[in-house]
């Protein structure tokens, strides 16, 4: 036995001032008298008595020292072992995406953290506890504690996470830890949803969870194209011992779909199909169940998938004639040409222009709605950039950093002639010769600009591997490509973002119940939310600066949209996003089933092995004090 607060047995002085008080206070017994007269020969008797007297056994006394001391001991909290006191503890506590399941009136990582801290009472004296918290990764949450105390301050706070669980990284991180201590036991406690390791025999399990638990999940979210719109299919799998039912509901956009039944046996799964969604949204499905009790986490009852954005890239080459731009630009990967002379390109200025690159051979003006390549440029403006005679350039000099000369060799290219550009507010020079700008790139009007200021026939550029390499960084930076991301993920997966050419920084934001834009589209936004708490979304997290871009790892399911802020100013073109679908769905945490993590078959796990468990004595000892002081005041009022 132990005291959870000992440091108030000094409560037990008390038990010697009541000893005191029946010493140093002489007590007379009370009586009726008839008459006055008695009284005559009490004021010597009370003059000759001593401060003090003997102590006489008294039911009283001693009921009195009973209540003292049970409270007091009360006071100090004695704890009481059903079995042996635990030696040193590693604790491996599983935080894991399954651990947030209710199918105890609680979370399994509520009733997690009550374990370890019965196993944190339970140490004996001299005996220390560290506590290792995973998921996809380990942390310490606090080591060699000697004072149970410290670990119940430690665990506070502590809540489970969206990711999947991995035991091995925290195994290894236990044995490194426990090589520095005198071979502590090493104890998982968990509900048993990770990967089975191997060399786990050494390890201790605790439990937590209902055997047989259900739950109902959403396994996937696909969309394809169908017909002028897309289609959406929708996995559904029982992962309980019994059947179940319910609904699906779906959103495309801000359309509402109409709702699918489903009814499942157990260990069953089934595809619902809605075929007929507007084109170019996202969407999200949520998973209702008729009866509660058959569905017990709630974190995979939401998908959301993204349309696919990969498209080609028209380009219009407006021309008299030029079997150099037009034999370059057909060849580039993921673009397509479309050619017309100067009087057609301005007949289609004023209808439906539906070109987002406009490469201008030998003129200046007007303005295309989207970006555009200006190659060789008469005198006059292009958007903030004087273009001025020409001259004769000596050799070629690139500009440092230039996203436009990256992976260009100017060291065998010549040009006879030149413009003489010089760049306004908004613009860069990429190429100079003699001092002189002969290549530059910039914003305009809102508008991303590229101005080469040569003939290509006035050079040898064509005949040297430069060319097509100029031409792809050119119309990369003019209409940068997808992000290449994944369309869907899940919590705790690694995200690789790519930088694009002039990337100044990149962010992460959660789709809020706003318009989201989408290459210039506007999206409507997918209900529900992407926080599971509230809906509300969090604040952006920063990718970069510093280069090369950090990792993004999801922190919960939902609807994310990745910004890179590209070239100079806030123009609307320098941004391009891309958004990514994040699901709770992961086959291991799904199944609720209580396994046996150390068996590589995965095993059920009906029960596990005893272990010391405390009892405490306080309410036990406050009760015999309340008894005790009750039956005291019984006897010291007998004959009122």
């Amino acid at each position: 036995m132990s005291f959870f607060h000992p440091l108030f047995l000094w409560l037990g002085l008390t038990l010697p001032a009541i000893v005191a008080l029946y010493i140093l206070r002489p007590r007379r017994r009370e009586m009726i008298v008839p008459s006055t007269l008695f009284w005559q020969t009490a004021p010597s008797s009370i003059e000759a008595s001593r401060p003090w007297e003997r102590l006489k056994p008294r039911l009283l006394l001693w009921l009195q020292l009973l209540a003292a001391a049970f409270l007091t001991l009360g006071a100090a909290a004695p704890v009481w072992y059903w079995g042996s006191p635990s030696k040193s503890v590693i604790v491996l506590l599983d935080a894991s995406a399954s651990m947030n399941a209710t199918d105890l009136g609680q979370t399994r990582f509520s009733r997690a953290l009550r374990e370890v801290e019965a196993l944190a009472d339970s140490l004996e004296k001299g005996a220390t506890m560290t506590v290792i918290a995973f998921d996809r990764q380990p942390r310490v949450v606090v080591r060699e504690a000697a004072d149970s105390r410290q670990v119940h301050r430690a665990l506070q706070g502590l809540k489970p996470s969206c990711y999947p669980g991995e035991l091995g990284p925290a195994l290894s991180l236990a044995r490194a830890l426990g090589r520095q201590q005198d071979r502590p036991r090493i104890v998982l406690v968990s509900d048993g949803g990770l990967a089975p390791v191997d060399n786990a025999g050494d390890l201790e399990l605790v439990t937590v969870g209902k055997d047989g638990a259900a739950n109902v999940a959403l396994a996937g979210l696909q969309l394809r194209p169908a017909g002028e719109g897309q289609a959406a299919q929708v996995t559904v799998v029982n992962h309980g011992g019994r059947a179940a039912s319910g609904r699906v509901y779906l959103s495309a956009g801000r359309q509402e779909m109409q709702a699918r039944k489903w009814r499942l046996e157990p260990g069953e799964s089934t595809h619902l199909l809605w075929p007929h969604l507007p084109a170019g949204v996202p969407v999200a499905a949520r998973l209702a169940v008729d009866n509660a009790g058959m569905d017990y986490l709630a974190l995979d009852n939401q998908a959301w998938a993204v349309p696919e954005n990969k498209h080609r890239v028209r380009v219009l080459l407006v021309s008299r004639g030029n079997i150099f731009l037009e034999r370059a630009l057909g060849v580039l990967p993921g673009v397509e040409v479309y050619k017309c002379t100067p009087q057609e390109y301005t007949s289609l200025l004023g209808g439906a222009y539906n070109y987002e690159i406009t490469v201008l051979d030998g003129l200046n003006s007007p303005l295309p709605p989207g970006a555009a390549l200006f190659v060789n440029p008469p005198a006059g403006e292009v958007a903030g950039l004087k273009v001025g005679g020409k001259f004769h350039p000596p050799a070629l000099a690139g500009m440092e950093g230039s996203a436009i000369l990256r992976y260009v060799d100017l060291s065998q290219v010549h040009i006879a002639s030149a413009r003489d550009l010089e760049p306004g507010s908004g613009w860069a020079a990429d190429v100079k010769a003699a001092g002189k700008t002969v290549l530059a790139h910039g914003q305009g009007q809102g508008k991303r600009l590229v101005v080469w200021g040569f003939d290509l026939h006035d050079s040898d550029l064509p005949l040297r591997p430069a060319f097509p390499v100029l031409l792809h960084n050119t119309m990369a930076w003019l209409a940068p490509p997808d992000l290449e991301l994944p369309a869907q993920v899940y919590p705790g997966q690694e995200v690789k973002v790519a930088a694009l050419p002039l990337t100044r920084g990149i962010e992460v934001e959660p789709v809020s119940p706003e318009a989201v834009f989408f290459r210039g589209t506007s999206l409507s936004s997918v209900p529900n939310g992407n926080n599971l708490d509230d809906g509300k979304p969090g604040a952006p997290v920063v990718l970069a600066p510093p280069f090369p871009p950090a990792p993004w790892i999801p922190p919960a399911p939902g609807l994310y949209r990745i910004v890179e802020s590209c070239g100079d100013g806030d123009y609307p073109g320098n941004q391009i996003s891309c958004l990514v679908a994040v699901n709770g769905y992961h086959p291991r945490e799904s199944d609720l089933r209580v396994r046996d993590p150390r068996s590589q078959q995965g095993e059920e796990v009906t029960s596990t092995a005893p272990r010391p468990r405390p009892q405490s004595l306080a309410g036990l000892l406050s009760a015999l004090a309340l008894a005790a002081v009750l039956v005291e005041w019984g006897v010291a009022s007998r004959g009122h």
